[in-house]
C-alpha cells in the first residue's frame, strides 16, 4: 500500500482541469459546427437557382432556341446574385484559426465546388450557341451542382453532435432527392419536347425516380414530424398527381405522341406542362428544405447554449470542490494487487480495498465518460446512413471507371445484384468496392 497525505500535487486539480478542455473542446467544436450549417444554407439557395436555370436550359435547347429565352435569362442573373453572396460567404472560412485540421476534407471541398462554379461561364455559352443536347446541358449543370452538394456531405460527416448530425441527414438526403427531382424535370423535358422516350432516356427517368424515392425514404428517417407532415402533404398535391401521369406516359410509351419512334413528332405543350408540375413540386420542396434548415439552425445554436451552461455548471462545480478540499484535506489511499472490492487484513483492522480519492471529482469524470459514451451511440445510425450513401457512390464509380458503364447503368447494375441477390443495395456496394480493393487498381 501506498499512502499519500500531502496536498503538494493534486491530479484533482489536474483531472478538473481537463473536464473543463474536455466540454470546452465540445462547445468550440459546436460552434464549428455552426459555421458549416450556416454555409450549407448558402449551397442550399445556390444549388437551387442553378436547378431553376438547368430546368429553362433544357427547355430552350429543346425549343431550338424559340422558348423560355426571357425566363432563362432571368435565372441566369439570379444564379449570379447568389453565387456572390455564396463566394463572399467563403471569404470568412479562410480568416486566421478558420483552418482547423478538422476541416480539411471540407476545405477541400469547397475548392472542388469553385472549381466547379468557374467553369459556369463556358456552360451557359455553349447553352446559348446549343452546341449542347438537353441532355448534354442537364448533365453538366449536375457535376456542378454534385460538386456543391458534396460539400454538404462533408459537413454532415463532420457532425459531432447526435442531434444536429441527425438533422442534416435529414436535410442533405431531401436536397439530394430534389436535386434528383429537378434531373428527372430535365430529362422528362428533352423527351417530351422531341415528342419520344428512347430507351437511354426512359432509362434515366427511370433511375433518378428510383434514386430519389430512395433518398426521401432516409430523410423520412432523420427528420423532424414537421418537415415529415408537410412531405406527406406534397404527396397529394394536384401537381403531383399530374406528375405521376405523365411519368407513366414517359415510361411506358416510347413515343409520348404515339407517333412513329423513328420519326417523333416534337411536343412543346406537353413538355411545358411537364415543366410546370416538376416545378411545382420541386418549389414545394424548397419550403420543406426551408423547414429543415430551420429545424437544423435551432438544435445547432441550443446545443450550443446547453453545452455552454453545462460548461459553467463544471467549472463551478470544480472549483467548490478545490475550495472544500483547501478547507478540509482528507487523506486517500491507493491499493495495488488484490482483487478490487474485496476487503482485506491490515494491523488488525478491516480495509476498504477501494480508492477514496476525491469521490466527487470521479463522479464528474464517469458522468463525462458515460454522456460521451451515449452521444457516439447515437451518432451511430446518422454516421451509418451517411457511409451507405458514400460507399454506393464510389461503387458506382468505380464500374464506370472499370466497365466503362453510365452513371444510370452502374446504378442499375448494382440494384439489379442487389434483386438477385436478395441483399441491400448498400451491402452489394459494399462488397464491389471490397473486391476493387483486393484486386487493385485493375480490379473489377
Amino acid at each position: 500500500m501506498t499512502q499519500n497525505t500531502s496536498p503538494s500535487f493534486s491530479f484533482e486539480e489536474a483531472i478538473g482541469d481537463f473536464l473543463v478542455a474536455s466540454r470546452k473542446c465540445e462547445v468550440v467544436s459546436l460552434e464549428r459546427l455552426l459555421e458549416a450549417v450556416q454555409l450549407v444554407g448558402r449551397i442550399r439557395a445556390l444549388v437551387h437557382q442553378l436547378q431553376r436555370e438547368r430546368g429553362a436550359s433544357s427547355l430552350w435547347i429543346g425549343s431550338g432556341g424559340q422558348r423560355y429565352a426571357d425566363e432563362l435569362a432571368q435565372y441566369r442573373a439570379q444564379s449570379d446574385t447568389t453565387a456572390q453572396v455564396f463566394r463572399e460567404h467563403l471569404d470568412g472560412w479562410l480568416e486566421p484559426g478558420a483552418c482547423a485540421y478538422a476541416r480539411n476534407r471540407l476545405l477541400g471541398r469547397m475548392a472542388l465546388a469553385l472549381h466547379g462554379l468557374s467553369g459556369l461561364p463556358s456552360l451557359r455559352a455553349e447553352v446559348s450557341e446549343r452546341t449542347l443536347s438537353p441532355m448534354e446541358a442537364m448533365r453538366g449543370f449536375s457535376e456542378l451542382i454534385r460538386s456543391l452538394l458534396a460539400v454538404v456531405f462533408e459537413a454532415a460527416d463532420s457532425a459531432t453532435d447526435p442531434e444536429v448530425s441527425r438533422a442534416l441527414v435529414a436535410l442533405l438526403n431531401f436536397m439530394q432527392g430534389k436535386e434528383l427531382a429537378g434531373q428527372e424535370r430535365a430529362i422528362g423535358a428533352a423527351g417530351f419536347g422531341r415528342g419520344a422516350f428512347d430507351g437511354e432516356l426512359r432509362q434515366s427517368l427511370l433511375h433518378r425516380i428510383d434514386t430519389q424515392e430512395r433518398s426521401f425514404r432516409i430523410f423520412s428517417e432523420f427528420a423532424p414530424e414537421s418537415a415529415c407532415a408537410a412531405w406527406q402533404g406534397l404527396q397529394g398535391a394536384g401537381f403531383a398527381a399530374e406528375v405521376e401521369r405523365l411519368r407513366r406516359q414517359a415510361c411506358t410509351q416510347g413515343d409520348s405522341r404515339g407517333d412513329s419512334r423513328d420519326d417523333p413528332l416534337p411536343d412543346p405543350a406537353r413538355a411545358e406542362t411537364w415543366f410546370a408540375c416538376t416545378t411545382a413540386r420541386i418549389d414545394a420542396m424548397k419550403e420543406i428544405e426551408d423547414l429543415l434548415e430551420m429545424h437544423l439552425n435551432e438544435r445547432c445554436s441550443a446545443r450550443i447554449t446547453a453545452d455552454r451552461a453545462d460548461l459553467g455548471a463544471v467549472r463551478d462545480r470544480i472549483a467548490q470542490l478545490a475550495e472544500s478540499e483547501l478547507h478540509d484535506s482528507v487523506p486517500y489511499a491507493v491499493f495495488f494487487g488484490a482483487p478490487e472490492g474485496l476487503d482485506h487484513e491490515e494491523d488488525g483492522e478491516t480495509v476498504l480495498n477501494v480508492p477514496i480519492v476525491g469521490h466527487s471529482v470521479m463522479d464528474l469524470v464517469q458522468r463525462q465518460a458515460a454522456r460521451l459514451q451515449s452521444v457516439e451511440d447515437e451518432l451511430h445510425a446518422a454516421r451509418q446512413a451517411l457511409a451507405e450513401r458514400k460507399t454506393i457512390e464510389r461503387a458506382k464509380a468505380l464500374l464506370i471507371q472499370h466497365r466503362g458503364l453510365s452513371e444510370d447503368q452502374a446504378y442499375k447494375l448494382l440494384r439489379q445484384t442487389a434483386m438477385n441477390q436478395n441483399r441491400r443495395l448498400a451491402e452489394v456496394a459494399e462488397a464491389t468496392v471490397a473486391m476493387s480493393d483486393l484486386l487493385g487498381k485493375g480490379g473489377l
